[in-house]
């Protein structure tokens, strides 16, 4: 029936030795009961010892493959006994309901569901301009967003697109294009906002650059691996961004504009402007960096 369907929550970890205890505390107090939990773990840190002291509470501790996010995923998806899988990172905290509110979506007929997130650590810059930025482009994206937080799937629907593909030897995130092969082979969609779920920004300027740098080489690798563009194509591409990216240091109003419509999103728009201009130029070099460094990637 379909009021008994079981979830598999799927939690890759990576030294996350001050995080992973939100994830895992919030997966066991979720109040609907037919769960599992499945933490695959690539730690080198104190996180498998962390993971284990909840043995007790049924959190199942897999060794991981070693093969990046997307690798510990797949095989999670693989080793899961759920009918949903949610998918989480191990910064990601579930309201107790909220295996009880995607439910009602797959009782009607979706094939996965995308729900909101919020960051909940908003004290400092670098939090709260990855927060409100994540706010200006989800209104833009709306509902035709492929991958949020706390996506889930039927798992067989995953299984049957070949869960999140490839396995290069460069490990980059492309969670994304799970969601995008799902409506691509016509599985049912559902986006719900009112579904929160809360998270940890980045909240340090090291942990700011290492973030905003990862993203600028994910898409790199992401166009090299698995779009398979060529590389001199990419080098004559990234050229034309980076003078695009320029200008927009030299003609400073373009980016104020955008700035400007970001930080109507926080509670106070004019002292958040200059602090949200300085993040934005960050985040731009920080990703012009990564996405050369990807392009340059040897296998």
């Amino acid at each position: 029936m379909a009021d008994k369907l079981k979830f598999s929550i799927i939690i890759p970890s990576y030294n996350e030795g001050d995080d992973i205890r939100l994830s895992i505390e919030s997966a066991i107090n979720q109040t609907y009961q037919n769960k599992e939990i499945l933490v695959v773990d690539d730690s080198n840190d104190n996180t498998p010892k962390i993971i284990k002291e909840y043995e007790n509470s049924d959190v199942l501790f897999l060794n991981g493959p070693r093969r990046g996010c997307c690798g510990a995923r797949n095989f999670g998806m693989k080793e899961a006994r759920g009918d949903i899988v949610v998918l989480l990172n191990g910064d990601v905290v579930l309201p107790p309901d909220f295996l009880e509110k995607i439910l009602r979506h797959y009782n009607n007929g979706a094939d996965y569901v995308l729900v909101e997130s919020r960051g909940f650590n908003l004290e400092n810059l670098w939090a709260r301009f990855v927060e409100m930025q994540h706010r200006y482009e989800m209104k833009k994206i709306g509902e035709t967003a492929e991958w949020t937080e706390g996506f889930s799937c039927r798992r067989q629907a995953a299984l049957d697109i070949g869960l999140i593909p490839g396995d290069f030897s460069a490990r980059f995130c492309r969670d994304w294009f799970l969601g995008k092969k799902l409506k691509e082979a016509g599985f049912k969609k559902k986006v719900d906002f009112s579904i929160l779920v809360t998270h940890k920004s980045p909240d340090n300027f090291k942990e700011y650059w290492r973030v905003r740098k990862n993203r600028g080489k994910f898409s790199a690798l992401t166009q090299c691996f698995l779009l398979r563009h060529n590389r001199g194509f990419l080098t004559l591409k990234f050229l034309f961004k980076n003078l695009l990216r320029l200008l927009e240091f030299v003609l400073i109003f373009l980016a104020a504009i955008k700035i400007y419509k970001i930080s109507k999103f926080s509670e106070k728009p004019a002292k958040n402007f200059l602090p949200f201009l300085f993040a934005y130029f960050i985040q731009k070099i920080a990703f012009v960096y990564g996405e050369w460094s990807g392009l340059i990637f040897k296998k």
